[in-house]
Order: C-alpha cells, then sequence, then structure tokens
C-alpha cells in the first residue's frame, strides 16, 4: 500500500513538473510571438511610410511637370496672341470702330 502511494506520489510531482515545464513553455512562447508581433508591426510601419513618401514624391514629380507644360502653353499661347496682336492690329481696330458706329 505504501508503495501504491509513492507511486502516486512520485506520478503527482512528475505532473506537477511538467505542468510547471509547460506554464514556463507558454510564458516563453507568448513572449516571442509578441515579441513577433512588435517586430512585424514596426516593420509594416516603416514600410508604410516609406511607400508614402514614394507616393508624394512621385505625385509632386508629377505636379511640377504639368504645372510647367501648363506654363509653357499658356507663354506659347500669349506669344501667339501678341503676333496676332501685331499683325492685325490695324484690322481689329478698324472692326471694333465699325461695330461701334452701328450701334
Amino acid at each position: 500500500m505504501e508503495q501504491i502511494l509513492n507511486k502516486l506520489s512520485e506520478i503527482e510531482i512528475t505532473a506537477r513538473r511538467i505542468m510547471e515545464d509547460a506554464d514556463r513553455t507558454k510564458t516563453a512562447l507568448s513572449a516571442e510571438m509578441e515579441q513577433q508581433c512588435k517586430a512585424f508591426d514596426a516593420r509594416l510601419e516603416q514600410e508604410t511610410d516609406n511607400k508614402i513618401k514614394e507616393l508624394r514624391s512621385s505625385l509632386e514629380e508629377k505636379k511640377n511637370a504639368e504645372l510647367a507644360a501648363l506654363r509653357q502653353s499658356t507663354e506659347t499661347a500669349l506669344a501667339d496672341l501678341e503676333v496676332y496682336y501685331r499683325q492685325n492690329h490695324e484690322k481689329l481696330s478698324e472692326e471694333i470702330f465699325q461695330k461701334l458706329l452701328k450701334h
């Protein structure tokens, strides 16, 4: 009987050690997973920031290119109007004068 109680006691001690080891392993794995989650979040945030910077830079370049093209086309249109005005100044003045006289 005493031998059975000793065996049961040994089994209980062994079971307690297994449970304690399992708790330590669980705690270690939990800490490791927490660390991996934080590292993933930090890496994802950095990648997101980098992508946003790239997009902003790209949009800024595109905006500047479009503005330069718009300035160029505006300057060309103004130059064309200036040339037209110089070539047709007399004719335009006469047309305006005639329209004023008719009213």
